[in-house]
């Protein structure tokens, strides 16, 4: 990982720039699963990258000592993101084993707090995670957003609309799904635009 430690670094954008970039536009498939029987041959497809985009939904609470689990596992390779719906289905070994697996790079941001989440869910050993705010950590307190590494590196707008949904709903929407996919998709290009 020596070669993921020193980013091309570029200069951050005031919210203005942000604003008159155009929206962020992946034209990859996204499929939802909610089936173990989908999600083993998913997760057969992640396994042949060597980076994946990573992310992490769960229903917003408004009361203290409101809890929800992760609902959605979003990891995204060039092609297609995959949607693990886990309040549909079970956070499973084999899942598991690709969040384990050193190997297979699992790139985002602030993801910290999203292997917190899932580990409440099922503990496992989290290897090959590379936090993109992380390596352009401005200082203690400040690092930099997908957003707005989105419109650094590749010169895009990240829509944030669909942030606080519902993501345990029966359904969930083309929006909510194109949102979820975009954060995942646009982890995976960041890091290709920073490092390679």
């Amino acid at each position: 990982m020596n070669q993921y430690l020193n980013p091309i670094l570029k200069p951050p954008m005031s919210k203005e720039e942000l604003q008159l970039l155009p929206l962020f536009n992946h034209h990859g498939r996204y499929v939802l699963i909610e089936t173990v029987s989908s999600a083993l041959k998913a997760i057969e497809e992640l396994k042949k990258a060597s980076t994946l985009g990573f992310d992490t939904e769960t229903r917003p609470s408004f009361r203290k000592g409101e809890f929800y689990n992760v609902a959605l596992l979003q990891l995204a390779n060039h092609e297609c993101c995959y949607l693990f719906r886990l309040n549909k289905i079970p956070l499973s070994p084999e899942l598991v084993g690709l969040l384990e697996d050193e190997k297979i790079n699992k790139v985002g941001v602030g993801i910290r707090d999203d292997i917190i989440a899932l580990q409440k869910m099922l503990k496992f050993t989290p290897a090959g995670f590379i936090d993109l705010s992380e390596k352009t950590r401005i200082s203690k307190v400040l690092s930099l957003s997908l957003r707005s590494l989105c419109g650094m590196y590749l010169n895009q707008r990240l829509s944030k609309g669909a942030k606080v949904t519902n993501w345990e709903n029966s359904v969930l929407s083309d929006s909510q799904a194109r949102y979820a996919a975009n954060d995942a998709f646009v982890g995976l290009l960041v890091f290709e635009k920073m490092f390679v």
